[in-house]
């Protein structure tokens, strides 16, 4: 079966699972075209950053973290994430993510 191309993607869910699954080949392209210096930064954040310090592209850093869920509550995550086809923890943080900025607007207004 061929490789599947962004711009076949028929559903939210199969974009979303191409981008988790060729994290590593966008960042090889990303190298390559600040390499080039084709690389262009626009307002919001696609999860790579170019580090001032080194001038290179990297991911993100991130940081393993333990927290009590109500059953529940991650049962209706792999539910809602499974509808998306996408991993119930991807899910749970992309959801505290929109949640966090959601915040952080409601206090730059205050």
């Amino acid at each position: 079966m061929p490789k599947k191309k962004l711009g076949e993607m028929r559903t939210e869910a199969e974009e979303a699972r191409w981008f988790e699954e060729n994290q590593g080949r966008l960042l090889k392209l990303f190298e390559r075209a600040e390499k080039e210096g084709a690389l262009r930064v626009g307002g919001k954040s696609v999860g790579i950053t170019l580090s001032k310090k080194t001038e290179t592209v990297q991911k993100p850093p991130s940081q393993k973290v333990m927290l009590r869920i109500r059953t529940d509550d991650v049962d209706r995550a792999r539910r809602l994430a499974a509808g998306k086809g996408i991993g119930y923890q991807t899910y749970i943080k992309m959801l505290l993510h929109a949640g966090l900025d959601r915040e952080e607007k409601v206090r730059r207004r205050v």
